[in-house]
This record gives C-alpha cells, sequence and structure tokens, in this order.
C-alpha cells in the first residue's frame, strides 16, 4: 500500500480525535479539504483481476444449492477470501449477480454465524480491497473497490439487525470510510460490457448505514457528513447515475436525527456555493462539473418535501445563475 494512504489514515484518525476532544469543528471542513489537496496521485499500473476460470462459478452454483435448501454456509476464512476476491471481477455475472448476490441472500437468510459476518466485515474492509489502484487513473480495479463497499454497507446493517456491533471495532471502520472517501475519485455509473462500477452510490449506502447506527458517536457522523461534502466539492468528473438522489436523502435523513447535522450541512452547502461563485464562469470541462455537480445536489435536495426547515429556507434562497 502506498505509505501515503497510511499517513493519511494517521492524520484522519487524529482528527477525528481532535474534533470528539472539541479540539476543532469550525475548522473541521477545510483542514480535510487541505488533506484531500495533498493527496499525490499516481500513473496507471497494471491491475490484476481475478480469474473467473478459477472454479468460482462452480463454487457459487454450491452456495446457491445450500442456500435454497435453507442451510447454514459454513465459509472458512480461505474460502471466504477465495469468494470475496472475485467481487473485482470485471464480469458483471460473477461480481453482481453472483458474488454480490450470494452474500446478501446469505445475510437475509441468516446464513452465517456471528464469526463469519465479523470476517466478512474485516475483509471487505481491508485496506487492500478498498484502496487497490485508488490513487491512478480510472481502472478496472474500481469494480472490486466499489462491490466491496457495498457489500459492507449490507454486512454492516445485518450485524446491526443481529445486534453483534460490539464484535465490531467502529472506530476502525469509520476512519476507513472516510480514507476511502478522500481517496476515490471513479465517479463512472454503468460501464459497457462491465456493468455497474457506481464507487458513489455504493459510499452513500456505507454512510447512510453508518448514520443510523445508534451506537455510533454523533462527532463521527458529523465527521463523516464533513468528508463526503469536502470531497464532493473537488470532484473533476460528473455524478449523473442517480447518486445526488441517494446523498439528498442520506442528508436529509441525517440532519432530520439532530439540528447539530442540519446547521452543520447549511453552513457547508454555503460555503461550497461561495467557493463556485467566486470562480465566475468556468472555462474547463473540470470547472463545469463541479458547478454541475453542486447545482444538481442543490436540486434533488429541493425535492425532498421532509426536508427541515433550516435546510428548506437555505435552499430556497438560492438561485444559481452561471448555469
Amino acid at each position: 500500500m502506498d505509505e501515503q494512504i497510511g499517513e493519511l489514515q494517521r492524520q484522519l484518525g487524529s482528527l477525528n480525535q481532535e474534533l470528539k476532544q472539541g479540539v476543532v469543528f469550525q475548522s473541521l471542513g477545510p483542514r480535510l479539504g487541505q488533506l484531500m489537496d495533498g493527496i499525490h496521485r499516481h500513473r496507471r499500473t497494471p491491475v490484476t483481476l481475478p480469474d473467473d476460470q478459477d472454479g468460482i462459478t462452480e463454487y457459487l452454483s454450491e452456495l446457491r444449492d445450500d442456500l435454497n435448501q435453507n442451510h447454514s454456509l459454513y465459509l472458512p476464512l480461505q474460502d471466504m477470501d477465495f469468494l470475496l476476491s472475485h467481487l473485482a471481477s470485471p464480469d458483471p455475472e460473477i461480481r453482481y449477480n453472483g458474488v454480490n448476490f450470494t452474500i446478501y441472500d446469505a445475510l437475509q437468510q441468516n446464513a452465517l454465524g456471528v464469526d463469519e459476518q465479523v470476517a466478512l466485515i474485516h475483509f471487505l474492509s481491508r485496506d487492500a480491497t478498498l484502496f487497490a489502484h485508488i490513487l491512478e487513473p480510472t481502472n478496472a480495479a474500481v469494480f472490486g473497490r466499489a462491490s466491496s463497499a457495498s457489500v459492507l454497507a449490507v454486512a454492516l446493517h445485518f450485524a446491526a439487525e443481529n445486534k453483534i456491533q460490539s464484535r465490531l471495532n467502529y472506530q476502525q471502520l469509520v476512519i476507513q470510510v472516510a480514507t476511502y472517501i478522500c481517496l476515490e475519485t471513479d465517479t463512472r455509473g454503468f460501464v459497457n460490457q462491465q456493468g455497474w462500477a457506481h464507487a458513489y452510490a455504493a459510499i452513500i449506502d456505507l454512510l447512510m448505514v453508518l448514520s443510523e447506527t445508534d451506537d455510533l458517536p454523533r462527532a463521527d457522523k458529523l465527521f463523516l457528513l464533513l468528508t463526503l461534502i469536502e470531497r464532493l466539492k473537488r470532484l473533476t468528473t460528473p455524478l449523473i447515475y442517480g447518486e445526488n438522489d441517494r446523498m439528498a436523502t442520506y442528508f436529509v435523513t441525517l440532519t432530520n436525527r439532530h439540528a447539530l447535522y442540519e446547521v452543520t450541512l447549511v453552513k457547508a452547502l454555503k460555503q461550497w456555493r461561495q467557493t463556485v461563485a467566486r470562480r465566475r464562469r468556468p472555462d474547463n470541462l473540470a470547472g463545469w462539473n463541479q458547478f454541475f455537480n453542486r447545482k444538481r445536489l442543490a436540486d434533488a435536495l429541493r425535492l425532498r418535501q421532509d426536508a427541515g426547515p433550516r435546510l428548506k429556507k437555505y435552499l430556497n434562497s438560492t438561485i444559481d445563475f452561471l448555469g
């Protein structure tokens, strides 16, 4: 793993602790942004993809037969690693219809034991899983990153349902998710012949699950909220595959839980709009993508009838005039 990813994790951990100690709050967003601005990207390197002729199809068929008969699944660590490695497959039949739905159905049917659920979450949140080739230009490794993040959200949801949160290290998970948000810049949705990448849809799924986790301190939820906002500000490619509707749901659901979230979001949106307005009319594609990403999100938020009063008041008072 790139050394700067480890350093980013340490810096995010320290910043998170400062927030909890009351040392930082007003400057949290800008400091998160500075960390993102300091990330150095790399040239593209070859991506090693799983060999889909290595028996994964037959193994998935075996697991499916067990699930169809309502049997519990026994997944030793080696088998789980083998199964999850194929979440990086560029073949949507293997990655999505195969591994993704098999894991979902296993969790839905309560076919995995507690130890296996904990191991599943550990495997899905590993550095090697979430950060593979993430510092490079768009590449096929995004399928593994996004699929792992998406399945991780599902696994965390069922962990809460099954009341096994005490077995999980949520502090580590918060930093891993924040690190992933800071690093992920691939905004592709559907990719021909390879199916859905949809990394930002997976990110929102993760944030939704964590926002609904009562055991997670309010500071962690604020930390993740502002991490997402600062990353969104800096994306130079479009989010146009339904991510804005998902984000609007996440923002409104979270801000309706406590006024502090609403105040924080409104302040962040104001600062974001001021930054965009100061640039006047963009003169390049990246600038226009940044402008319209913000505008699409604002439009999606305006359509939410359940938005809180502060958020509604702010959204109704703004007019985007650059487009």
